[in-house]
Parts: structure tokens; C-alpha cells; sequence
């Protein structure tokens, strides 16, 4: 007969402080640790005191913890976390916004050497100036491995001039790597990257984590700014669109208003407004414009009694003339 599989004290400690963390905190990310160096991870871990725990362990153990949680809690989506997590990832686990840890991550930034048997992502340059180095076999090393212009001064050596030793896309070979990283040069960025979350039940992919915040808002604002038009378009009727719907229903009457032969008082300065428009119009076609129509604030109203008496003074003169 074949006795149940030991397991270790340990492994059981750790499963249970995992849910016990899932249970104290809203939000848990999935981090890369794999390629960070313990500097980098205690640096962090230091920033985040009081605010988050970072912890790694095993994937299994975390897989074992989070199903015992679903368990517990039937807390949402975490089993999709679970399925997001990749072997040598720690979990961070906070009350923080998501964003906000994203953003503490960002601002960590390390520069870091460049890495044995990989392409560089960017330009290494090594400085003009004093390496430290004392002179002997490393000054060989310099001038064979990096091509480095070098000198001897003050039992130093020196770099004559800033010198380009790989461009990005190239192949960093072992030697290479280790004569960098004895100049302490760290031309690499590493920063520690959020690869999924989950927080209170809502899951946070590198897409929305990662998001151009800018490009988000414009989005937004293109968004809202088409839906408007087409409510407007339609007619519905809300707290945005009720005063351009009023606007486009006067505008829209104005329009009927100007087509049909009948004087409404109330609208005396549109008909004025309206005949400018149609003159600076009638004038670009016929004098290309270079002369406006030049009109009055009050339009002119005709005096009915002056003009008759006007034509009975002419019709009297013109009757004396045969008289």
C-alpha cells in the first residue's frame, strides 16, 4: 500500500501565508523578478514599505493558495490571475491603485549592465576619462575586447574619447559583458514591469496598464463629442443637448422664416443680418469680394406719407410746365 506524499513543514507555511496576504490586501500584481538583480528588488521593497509585500515563491505554492482562496471566498477572477501567472513571478499584493503602483514601479527606474549572450536594446558608449583601472592586463583587455582608445596617466588608465563599443540590435558576447560591467557601465533600463492584476474583482491587462493616458483622454473626448452630435441628430433630448437643440430648432425656423413674404417684427435684425449675408455674397461673385457691402445698425424704413407727397409735388410741377 502506498502512504500519502509527505509535504514539507515549509511548503504549508507558505501556502498559508500566501492566503493569508490574498485576504489582507484588494489588489495583487504579477511581476517579472527573473532578470532583476536583489538590489533592485530590496530597493523597491524598501519604497513600497507600508504600502505593499512583495513576495515570491513558487508557482506551484502560489497556484495552491489562490485555488484555496476561490475556495474560501469565491472572491472574482482570480483563477484568471492564476492562469497569468509565469514560472519565476512574484505577487506583489497591496491596497494601492493599480496605476499608482504602476506609476511608484516607473519612477524606480535602475540602470544595469548589459547582458552576456543578448543584444542590446540600445547604444553602448563608454566615456572619455579616468576607467580606475590600475595599468596592466586589463588595459589589454580594453584594447582587444572593446577597441577602447586608451592611456596611461597617474598609473591609470584612461579613455581618450567617448567611444561607441555596440549599437542597438548588437550581439553582446561574454568577454564584452564582463570588461562593461568592470567599467561600470549600465547603459541597460530595468524596470520592474507589471504583467497582469487583479484588484477587487476586475482584472488589469498590460494593455490597460500600460495605456497612453494622453491618447486615452482624446479618445474619450472624440467619443463623447461624436455622441453628442448624433443625439442632436436625433433629437433626443437630455441635459447636454437641450440647448443646441434649441439653437438648431431657432436656426431651423429662422430658415422658414427667410423663405416666406411676410415682415415679423421681432425678427427685424436676422432679416438685417440675413441681407448683409446675401450682399457680401452677391459681392464676391460680381466684384470678387474687394469691396464688403457697407450697412447700418437700424435698417431704413420707408415714410409712406413723405414719398406721396414727394409724387404730388412732381405731378403739379410737370402739369405748370403745360400750364
Amino acid at each position: 500500500m502506498i502512504g500519502k506524499k509527505h509535504i514539507p513543514q515549509w511548503k504549508l507555511d507558505e501556502v498559508k501565508e500566501l492566503i493569508e496576504l490574498f485576504n489582507q490586501f484588494d489588489s495583487v500584481a504579477v511581476i517579472q523578478v527573473s532578470k532583476m538583480s536583489d538590489k533592485q528588488v530590496q530597493g523597491i521593497r524598501k519604497t513600497l514599505r507600508g504600502d505593499a509585500v512583495i513576495k515570491m515563491s513558487k508557482k506551484n505554492l502560489q497556484l495552491r493558495a489562490i485555488e484555496q482562496v476561490i475556495k474560501d471566498t469565491n472572491k472574482e477572477n482570480l483563477d484568471k490571475l492564476a492562469k497569468n501567472i509565469s514560472g519565476q513571478s512574484a505577487l506583489c499584493f497591496t491596497n494601492k491603485n493599480i496605476f499608482d503602483l504602476r506609476r511608484v514601479f516607473n519612477e524606480n527606474l535602475w540602470m544595469v549592465p548589459a547582458k552576456p549572450d543578448e543584444e542590446t536594446p540600445v547604444d553602448i558608449w563608454v566615456p572619455e576619462g579616468d576607467t580606475g583601472l590600475p595599468t596592466g592586463q586589463v588595459i589589454s583587455e580594453l584594447n582587444m575586447t572593446l577597441r577602447l582608445p586608451t592611456r596611461i596617466q597617474n598609473d591609470t588608465i584612461w579613455v581618450r574619447e567617448a567611444t561607441r563599443t555596440h549599437k542597438a540590435g548588437d550581439f553582446v558576447d561574454v568577454k564584452q559583458a564582463a570588461v562593461l560591467k568592470k567599467l561600470g557601465v549600465t547603459p541597460i533600463e530595468s524596470l520592474i514591469k507589471i504583467q497582469y492584476a487583479w484588484s477587487n474583482g476586475e482584472i488589469y491587462t498590460p494593455e490597460i496598464i500600460y495605456m497612453d493616458i494622453k491618447v486615452f483622454k482624446q479618445n474619450i473626448t472624440t467619443a463623447f463629442n461624436t455622441a453628442k452630435q448624433i443625439a442632436i441628430q436625433f433629437g433626443i433630448i437630455d441635459e447636454l443637448t437641450i440647448e443646441p437643440l434649441i439653437q438648431k430648432a431657432r436656426r431651423e425656423a429662422l430658415g422658414i422664416a427667410f423663405e416666406i413674404p411676410v415682415y415679423i417684427d421681432g425678427l427685424r435684425d436676422d432679416y438685417i443680418r440675413k441681407a448683409v449675408t446675401n450682399g457680401n455674397a452677391l459681392n464676391a461673385i460680381v466684384f470678387g469680394g474687394s469691396k464688403p457691402v457697407e450697412t447700418s445698425e437700424k435698417p431704413t424704413i420707408l415714410d409712406h406719407k413723405k414719398e406721396d407727397e414727394d409724387e404730388e409735388e412732381e405731378e403739379v410741377g410737370i402739369g405748370g410746365l403745360f400750364g
